[in-house]
């Protein structure tokens, strides 16, 4: 239930409450029962009585446990059912109790990092760490995070989110039937976090702190990759292209599926009949898709040692119990292929072999039919973005509609913060994005560079791949040290693409975001008729 590691046991006084349960009279064992639902948000507690008598009820051991363990997630500072508004205020004391410890400690910045550590794991989120600046550990920076509202509402809201999911999951509400991929807490939550974003967006103005010209906020996120069409779009480009220079190059295309060992699934399919899986070790989804990464990591490792030149796309999706699985579309010659797939599926099997399945699913793969990766591709583009051209489709996972899973796909993605979509072994999509924003001819620039520029602003992504091919070409930084609010190095923006001794250099402007502007001045008579387009 709670990744109990094997050979645990209960403390002694919860081994004799337990045993208590387990012989005493229905009135009281009945008692029992209902004061550990009540502890859990009301609207879970008839789905949770429900699970426990189908698992056998108040006269099995074996139920009463799952309940105990189960119903152990609701304790904590924040309830399971916090609103965002509860969560704001939990912030406020949280950062609030910070401060004063860090007012009252009399010692170095070091017991005030201890304190405030420890108050972290009071209200049950990850401390700050401190960071290396100019080679020497600076803790500064990390006791400056720990104070700050504004970090106690972020790492709050994360924390909330993942807690109730835990509890969702070992209390067997997430899955088909119930609450696929996410539970509608979670689901409501980011519901309401979209709404929230999108008023602050369209009530928000941008302003050039040279020239003050502004724009709406709104229009320039619906022109960039927040917009999920524009998304859906460049992802749609860069895998065509993938398949346009796999054509050039004379490879073959794969598609390949990679799970986690039963251990990570709260639940199993058996005769179409979603049954607890009596393996899980209470591993979150988190867990799942780190494991995943590393297995995934151990084995380019060894393909880059034996010089396997394998690349494509890799998407993410839940199980409907919520435990990630990838699929991925990979290309390369076919000979180097087999050999990469052989060695993934060596590292996929290293951990638990003999488990039923794991033979036929951990990993397993599908030669494409040409070089489609595209057309495969773009249903898992469309499940997890927006579901275009799949409004009338059904989910393998739920049966039910694909456009009505794609707020529960998106509430698990961003609560368990897994990403969905990555490409591996092509050009950096950066210096894509920083070509395709120079308009003009980079007359100084090399003749690569001007033709990944050109191919860039053509859409063409397997021109601009090739224009690059074998360079070293990187995305250029801005010159000198930029500090966060907290006082430690901050990234350093993005001025243009070097090449060697040749650059091609953006046309950048200083911006700054006036929140509530555009409403106010709407209110005042003034309105977006008045604004200055961005050009």
């Amino acid at each position: 239930m709670s990744g109990r590691r094997k050979g645990w046991r209960y403390p002694a006084d919860i081994r004799r409450d337990l045993e208590l349960i387990d012989v005493q009279e229905p009135a009281r064992a009945a008692a029992w029962v209902q004061e550990r639902v009540a502890r859990m948000p009301h609207h879970w507690g008839r789905l949770i009585a429900d699970e426990h008598r189908q698992r056998g009820g108040q006269d099995d051991a074996a139920a009463n446990r799952w309940l105990f363990e189960a119903t152990e997630q609701a304790g904590g500072l924040v309830k399971l059912s916090a609103s965002d508004a509860d969560i704001r205020v939990a912030a406020k004391i949280a950062s609030g109790e910070a401060k004063s410890r860090a007012m009252v400690l009399q010692g170095g910045a070091g017991d005030v990092l201890d304190s405030l550590q420890h108050t972290c794991g009071r209200w049950g989120v990850a401390p700050a760490e401190p960071r290396k600046r100019e080679g020497q550990i600076d803790i500064l920076p990390a006791i400056a995070r720990m104070i700050c509202d504004r970090w106690w509402l972020r790492k709050l809201r994360v924390a909330a989110g993942q807690r109730c999911e835990r509890a969702a999951i070992g209390a067997g509400l997430v899955k088909r039937g119930r609450w696929v991929y996410a539970s509608q807490d979670t689901v409501e939550r980011r519901r309401q976090q979209r709404r929230r974003q999108q008023e602050a967006i369209e009530g928000a103005l941008l302003q050039d702190i040279e020239s003050g010209e502004q724009v709406a906020l709104a229009d320039v996120v619906a022109g960039s990759v927040s917009n999920p069409e524009i998304k859906r779009g460049e992802l749609m480009t860069r895998i065509k292209g993938c398949d346009e220079f796999a054509a050039g190059k004379g490879w073959s295309c794969e598609f390949w599926t990679v799970t986690a060992p039963s251990r990570f699934h709260p639940q199993t399919t058996r005769g179409g009949r979603v049954a607890v899986n009596p393996a899980w070790d209470g591993s979150t989804p988190r867990q799942a898709q780190s494991y995943l990464c590393k297995l995934w990591a151990k084995a380019r490792a060894k393909w880059q040692r034996r010089g396997l030149q394998v690349v494509g796309l890799r998407t993410v999706e839940p199980h409907h119990d919520a435990t990630p699985h990838w699929h991925l579309i990979v290309y390369g010659e076919a000979a180097v292929l087999e050999s990469a797939r052989d060695i993934l599926r060596q590292h996929a099997l290293a951990d638990s072999p003999d488990e039923p399945g794991a033979q036929q699913r951990r990993c397993s793969w599908l030669r494409a039919s040409g070089l489609d990766g595209a057309a495969y591709a773009a249903k898992y583009i469309a499940k997890n973005i927006d579901g275009r051209a799949m409004e009338g489709a059904a989910s393998d996972e739920t049966g039910g509609k694909v456009a009505d899973a794609l707020l529960r796909v998106e509430a698990w993605a961003r609560t368990w913060r897994i990403r969905q979509f990555q490409f591996f072994g092509v050009p950096l999509v950066g210096i894509w994005r920083a070509l395709r924003k120079i308009r003009q001819a980079c007359a100084e620039a090399d003749e690569a560079i001007e033709q990944a520029r050109a191919a860039a602003d053509r859409g063409a992504w397997a021109a601009f791949w090739q224009a690059i091919e074998g360079r070293k070409v990187k995305l250029l930084r801005e010159a000198g040290e930029r500090l966060t609010v907290y006082g430690d190095e901050a990234a350093r923006r993005v001025v243009g693409v070097v090449d060697g001794a040749t650059s091609a250099l953006l046309d950048l402007r200083a911006w700054v975001v006036k929140w509530g502007a555009l409403r106010a001045a709407a209110r005042a008579g003034g309105g977006r008729g008045s604004l200055v387009p961005c050009l």
